[in-house]
């Protein structure tokens, strides 16, 4: 159960990084907003739309590290479902980013959706269990090791949504092309 909070508190530090991104870089969330369609909603536009996206992430990442409420865990594992779909959706249509951690050259992939479902049912998890404080509490030398856990697990995950794919790719062999 610990290792399931380990890796939902991991998602919530992931949710203020990526929130983060969109405050200061909005345009590539927002290209791929108005890729998928997304309707412009009276002065909402793709940018405004992101930077709304980008608070809403780092307010939920927050309040999932401190709070002790399930609903708020139910709430991450809902986002992290969303974010699946939606980087479903986006590789059906050929998007050239998952407008996540503003990188262009980050095109979404399947590493990136059972990324996100597994960080979805570590959340659902979590909502069942301990908070994260919780466990930190539990934990020698005030949690430490738990910290240090939860920031090597959002490293790799940030890794395996933005570097993996293409490091997978450039793995594979050319294709000959015929003459």
């Amino acid at each position: 159960m610990d290792a399931a909070i380990a890796i939902y508190a991991s998602a919530a530090v992931l949710l203020v990084i990526a929130g983060a991104v969109k405050l200061a870089r909005p345009a590539t969330t927002a290209a791929l907003l108005d890729e998928l369609g997304a309707p412009a909603v009276g002065p909402i536009d793709g940018v405004r739309l992101t930077v709304l996206l980008g608070v809403a992430e780092i307010g939920l990442g927050v309040a999932a590290l401190v709070a002790e409420l399930a609903a708020i865990a139910l709430l991450v594992g809902l986002l992290y479902a969303g974010f699946a779909l939606t980087v479903l959706r986006a590789m059906r249509l050929g998007a050239g980013s998952c407008g996540c951690f503003g990188r262009v050259d980050a095109p979404p992939s399947w590493w990136h959706v059972v990324g996100n479902v597994v960080l979805a049912a570590c959340a659902f998890v979590a909502a069942t269990g301990r908070s994260p404080l919780e466990v930190m509490d539990g934990q020698p030398a005030g949690g430490v090791g738990f910290v240090a856990i939860v920031g090597v697990l959002a490293g790799l995950e940030l890794v395996v949504f933005t570097s993996l794919p293409a490091a997978m790719e450039a793995r594979r062999p050319a294709r000959a092309t015929r003459s």
